[in-house]
């Protein structure tokens, strides 16, 4: 049984107190979120439930699998629109976690993805897709971009001399040329999560 070490390790991956995770189980005090962690108090089956639930992880690896060395924490840094109309948006939501064996060297982060300007590359709206932070990107590459320093999309990538067509896949929506300064290369994606 690994509860205890995973739940403290979650737990401080994701910056939250013993407090703040005690209010969001309905508890008054930290106290018994404290015995979970020092192994004298266990949670009934729908906490576990809502736990794993709360940071993403499947029951069975809460319990049994040692998160602490066999996962990697890749933070959720925002949503991201698969349009033109969103503003880029920094702060973390929360964490996925990978088995050391699917992550490589370098940093990673999730976006959670709205609209459906990419529904034809399978990346639909509600879906998470996995970058691979990076400037640059080779043609039709699919990646994340800020435009103007306040709106981020995932769009494929089409360089020219001067400037940079956004290309969508959903013919509802036109693709978009841009100045070469006025667009930023945020990184890669790789693959995605789909939204069940």
């Amino acid at each position: 049984m690994k509860f205890k070490e995973n739940l403290r390790f979650l737990r401080r991956t994701n910056n939250i107190s013993q407090d703040e995770l005690a209010e969001k189980l309905g508890y008054k005090s930290f106290t018994t979120v404290q015995k979970w962690e020092d192994g004298t108090s266990f949670p009934k089956v729908s906490n576990l439930n809502k736990i794993a639930s709360m940071f993403n992880v499947e029951l069975d690896d809460l319990l049994n699998v040692d998160l602490t060395c066999e996962k990697v924490a890749v933070p959720i840094i925002g949503e991201v629109k698969a349009g033109y109309d969103m503003y880029a948006d920094q702060n973390i939501m929360g964490y996925e976690y990978l088995n050391n064996s699917e992550y490589k060297a370098g940093e990673y982060f999730y976006l959670k993805v709205k609209g459906d300007s990419m529904i034809n590359d399978r990346i639909c709206n509600g879906d998470m897709v996995y970058v691979k932070k990076q400037d640059y990107l080779n043609k039709n590459d699919i990646g994340v971009f800020l435009i103007d320093d306040n709106e981020v999309t995932v769009k494929r990538y089409d360089p020219h001399k001067d400037s940079i067509t956004l290309k969508g896949a959903n013919p509802k929506y036109k693709n978009r040329t841009f100045d070469l300064d006025k667009v930023k290369i945020l990184g890669k994606v790789l693959h995605l999560k789909v939204n069940l």
